[in-house]
């Protein structure tokens, strides 16, 4: 990938040329449309915190609440794991089972487990189980690029 850098007066403006298909030039316009958004949860503390999609490691569903796992906090969060995959599965953010998902930038190794199960093993030295229901979809993702 070549960029450059061009500055000068008025308005910031991009333009990114390459093939349509292209999974880099998917995750740089995922970067710049979506990157900079953020999630509203609540620490343990019942403090409100905005939390970038590059700084979620993992996240689960229990009982019907969203709970959302950075590199030093879990957070409780007011919307679906779906609606969160959704928003950012561009950014890395992949369902690997039921009621979990991971952010495949955080994931150090994957191990085959039995069963067609994967094991994933993240950042934070935690394990998370990637269903083997979800495997094809894994394999997919990871030969298309994060």
């Amino acid at each position: 990938m070549e960029l450059r850098a061009e500055y000068g007066p008025g308005e910031v403006r991009v333009n990114i040329h390459g093939p349509e298909s292209s999974p880099e030039l998917q995750r740089v316009l995922a970067l710049l449309q979506f990157g900079s958004e953020k999630i509203w949860a609540q620490d343990g503390q019942g403090i409100t915190a905005g939390i970038s999609p590059d700084k979620i490691v993992w996240a689960e569903t229990l009982e019907d609440k969203l709970f959302i796992y950075t590199d030093s906090a879990m957070y409780k969060a007011d919307c679906s794991l779906a609606s969160l995959e959704l928003r950012w599965w561009q950014l890395g953010l992949f369902r690997c089972g039921k009621s979990t998902v991971v952010n495949l930038n955080a994931v150090k190794s994957l191990r085959s487990c039995p069963g067609g199960r994967i094991e994933a093993v993240i950042r934070t030295g935690e394990k998370i189980m990637i269903s083997r229901r979800y495997v094809p979809a894994l394999r997919e993702k990871l030969q298309g690029g994060i």
